[in-house]
This record gives C-alpha cells, sequence and structure tokens, in this order.
C-alpha cells in the first residue's frame, strides 16, 4: 500500500512540475513569465451578462420537452442598473426523417414570460459538429445546441442596455452546425452599437504542449510576479472557425483562481484595458471574489428549477388518457436506468 502511494506522490510532483515557457495546445501564443501584464485600476463601465437555464419535462431517445429561460442584466461596477430582460419559454426538440437522414428540429410550443421570436434552424444528427465519435449525435446534442443557440440570440436583448461590453457565459468557442455564422451575425449587430462580446468560463480544460493544466502553470507564473490581478494572452484556437481571441485573468486580489476570457475579434489595447477595468470593478463579490457579479446574477435569474418542470409536466399528463401515459413511462425508462441504481446507494 504504502509503495502505491508514493508512486501516486510521485507521479503527481513530476505532474506539477511547471515549464518556464510553452503555448496552450492548439493556440498559437508563446507563454512564459513576460505573458502576465499586471490590471491597473477599476472603472464604472457598463456591463450585460448573459445566461440560460434549461430544464427537462420529457425525455426520451428521439424527443425532448424543455423548460428553457434565458436572462440578460446591466451592472456598472457592483450596481445593478435598472434594465433586465428576461423570457421563459417551452420547446420541443425531436428526431425526424427526411429521406435517408435523421434531422433534430427544435420548436418553440409555449412563450410563458417575456417574448421570443428566434426560429432554431434544423440541423443533420450526422453533421461532423453533431457527432460524437463516429455516432450521429443524440437528442442531449440537440438540446445543447438549442439552448447555445438561446444565448446567442438574446444579445439582441442584452444590446437594449447600452452596455459597452456584452458578457456571455461560457466561452465563445462555435461547436454547433450553423453557430459561427449565428455569432458573426451577432457581433456584426454588436460592433454596430459600438459593443463588444466577450465570454467567461467558470472552469476550463485548455491544457500546455506537455499536458499541464493552463490554469495551473499560468498561476505559477504570476506568483513569481507578485501582480494582485493580472492578465495572460492564450491566443487564437488553430481548430476553431469564429474569431475569438483567449485569455486568463485575475480580476481581484483577493480571488483564488483565475478565468479564461474569450473576446469576439481582435481589440486593441485600450479597449482590453479598460474591458478589463470593467470587470474588475464587478469582481468584488465577497462570496466569490474574483468571478464578474454580473454573471452571479445572470446564473440566478436564469436558473430553472425542477419543481417547476415537474409542474409543467403534471399539467402534460393531466392532458393524455392512461394508456398514452404508459406508453410515456416505457419509453422513458430507457433513459432511466443509471438514476435509479444511484438512488439505491
Amino acid at each position: 500500500m504504502e509503495e502505491r502511494l508514493q508512486y501516486t506522490v510521485r507521479l503527481l510532483r513530476e505532474f506539477l512540475e511547471f515549464p518556464e515557457r510553452t503555448r496552450a495546445h492548439g493556440f498559437d501564443e508563446e507563454l512564459d513569465l513576460g505573458s502576465i501584464m499586471e490590471i491597473e485600476g477599476a472603472d464604472q463601465i457598463r456591463i450585460s451578462a448573459i445566461d440560460g437555464g434549461t430544464a427537462e419535462i420529457i425525455k426520451v431517445p428521439t424527443l425532448a420537452v424543455v423548460l428553457n429561460r434565458v436572462y440578460c442584466n446591466s451592472f456598472a461596477g457592483m450596481k445593478k442598473r435598472n434594465f433586465f430582460d428576461k423570457c421563459t419559454f417551452v420547446s420541443i426538440t425531436r428526431a425526424v426523417k427526411e429521406g435517408e437522414k435523421i434531422f433534430y428540429e427544435t420548436e418553440v410550443t409555449q412563450v410563458l414570460e417575456g417574448e421570443w421570436r428566434f426560429q432554431f434552424p434544423k440541423v443533420d444528427s450526422t453533421a461532423e459538429e453533431m457527432k460524437v465519435g463516429r455516432s450521429r449525435g443524440d437528442i442531449n446534442r440537440a438540446v445543447s445546441m438549442a439552448r447555445r443557440f438561446c444565448e446567442w440570440a438574446y444579445v439582441e436583448n442584452a444590446l437594449r442596455s447600452g452596455s459597452e461590453f456584452i458578457l456571455m457565459d461560457g466561452t465563445l468557442q462555435t461547436a454547433f452546425p450553423g453557430e459561427s455564422e449565428l455569432a458573426k451575425v451577432v457581433h456584426d449587430a454588436a460592433a454596430k452599437q459600438g459593443s463588444l462580446i466577450a465570454g467567461l468560463s467558470k472552469t476550463t480544460t485548455l491544457f500546455t504542449l506537455e499536458g499541464h493544466p493552463i490554469s495551473g502553470f499560468l498561476e505559477n507564473l504570476a506568483r513569481k510576479k507578485g501582480f494582485p490581478r493580472w492578465v495572460a494572452r492564450i491566443g487564437r484556437s488553430e481548430e476553431w472557425t469564429n474569431r475569438a481571441v483567449v485569455y486568463f485573468v485575475r480580476l481581484n486580489e483577493g480571488a483564488d483562481r483565475g478565468f479564461r476570457l474569450d473576446i469576439f475579434e481582435e481589440v486593441d489595447a485600450d479597449r482590453l484595458k479598460r474591458l478589463l477595468r470593467g470587470l474588475v470593478a464587478n469582481s468584488k463579490y465577497f462570496a466569490f471574489p474574483g468571478y464578474p457579479y454580473a454573471l452571479i446574477d445572470a446564473h440566478t435569474y436564469a436558473r430553472v428549477g425542477m419543481e417547476e418542470a415537474l409542474h409543467i409536466k403534471d399539467l402534460i399528463l393531466d392532458r393524455l388518457d392512461i394508456e398514452d401515459i404508459k406508453k410515456l413511462e416505457t419509453v422513458e425508462r430507457s433513459l432511466s436506468g443509471h438514476r435509479i441504481l444511484d438512488e439505491l446507494g
């Protein structure tokens, strides 16, 4: 036992021996001690954050009824401005056969709150962006695509706040069919109004050429610099089709971690500094220092509770006859085996 523990300890020590210079795997920027730049100052700049939430009402292998919510706000520093927009709606994503192909289509069946005008594209289940390995995309992939497109579409609503920066939850990496085209349309609309789109990720799986987590490598360099707040440019992805530039940032001197920050399009140094100073001013929440409070607020109000989804499911079941309910329960069981085992302890 002791020998195997020591072996694990040795591997961990080797894993934590960071190089002095490297690149993030798949990115074009050389990273070393000179890559860490201090973020100086904080400004009360208007930032609008967007987040979305979903909860499954009914899901079988080829159909999902989903409760969706999308929300955007506007902040200047830690002060919430007198603006927000929210939409809650029910959608159905289903597999449909056309000729020899299987497509997924999503339609909004009921708007419960706010206004929704976006039409979801129909997508080929065998499109490269939908496939997992050699397998065609499944219903989970299709539902994820619908949620992602919701958030992109809601940038138009966020622009009504007059905010200089639109902050999305997560990366700006485009991974679904048609997403790059949608991102370009959204970016052009933002640029026309003088706004810039950025995305901040709570977690990241980026790693260096040697296989080290990029967060650990950059944090190690930053400690040597001793900057309380800092930014490092990771660069452009060699694999993505969109135009995002990726950075890593620490936005508060009391933060215990940094975050990945994507910025749509190349920006000049002054615009980048302005965005960073605005994020610093908005990242002072005591329970999670260094993470923008606008995104915390957006996450809170976009969240969909399971009780909401179950209520709508009950309304649907009340309108089905007993034979249809039995059939539905039968097909739902094909996806519930793992949950039952978990409940057994």
